[in-house]
């Protein structure tokens, strides 16, 4: 039969073998430690530390896209700056002066309507008692708009706006390009209306250049 007892182990003479212990030094710090994650060899505090790091890389890799990205309320934004650094400070329904950061920057078509969303032609400054609580302003936005652009300007803009323009975020940082820089220019320079009138024509032909090739 089969003996099942298992043998005993022989215990050597000088007794008990002492196993050595490898030394656990940080691949990071260089201290000796025990580690904490054996295959890169580094201890806790090293493991942690590496982690803070990754995460600040995280989020500096996430403030960055998100100021490279051009949402449409930034270029809302810097268009109604530049509609009110651009015109006449005054309101061009009821012609009340203000100073620009009073004024409002007020739409004929609405803002709902992608294709003439941030056509310059498309506004004007305004008060904030006609923009918001006097509903026939907008009839003297179209009267003001024909005036200053030409007699059926507000027609091409109500017949635009049935159509659709879509954006990508390359398109409307090119917009908010143009938009800014012009802007910057305004605020820098004393210009006479006329000459800012100049600014603004070429910065509307320069927008029509971007999206004539994309509205459908």
């Amino acid at each position: 039969m089969l003996n099942r007892k298992p043998k005993s182990k022989k215990t050597p003479v000088k007794g008990e073998p002492v196993r050595k212990q490898k030394e656990t030094v940080c691949s990071k710090c260089g201290k000796k430690r025990p580690y904490a994650n054996k295959t890169k060899k580094l201890c806790q505090y090293c493991v942690k530390k590496v982690a803070a790091e990754k995460a600040k890389e995280r989020k500096a890799k996430a403030r960055k896209k998100k100021a490279e990205t051009i949402t449409q309320a930034k270029l809302d934004q810097v268009t109604s700056w530049l509609v009110r650094a651009l015109h006449e400070e005054k309101c061009h329904a009821c012609g009340k002066e203000l100073p620009r950061r009073n004024l409002q920057c007020c739409h004929f078509v609405s803002r709902t309507k992608t294709a003439t969303r941030f056509n310059l032609h498309n506004m004007l400054p305004g008060c904030q008692v006609c923009n918001m609580y006097t509903p026939h302003h907008v009839w003297e936005l179209g009267k003001s708009i024909n005036r200053k652009w030409s007699e059926d300007e507000t027609e091409k803009l109500l017949e635009l706006a049935g159509k659709q323009l879509k954006l990508t975020n390359n398109d409307r940082k090119e917009i908010y390009d143009i938009y800014l820089e012009a802007l910057h220019s305004a605020e820098n320079r004393e210009y006479s209306l006329d000459e800012r009138m100049q600014i603004l024509d070429a910065v509307y032909e320069d927008y029509l250049r971007i999206v004539e090739k994309l509205i459908k």
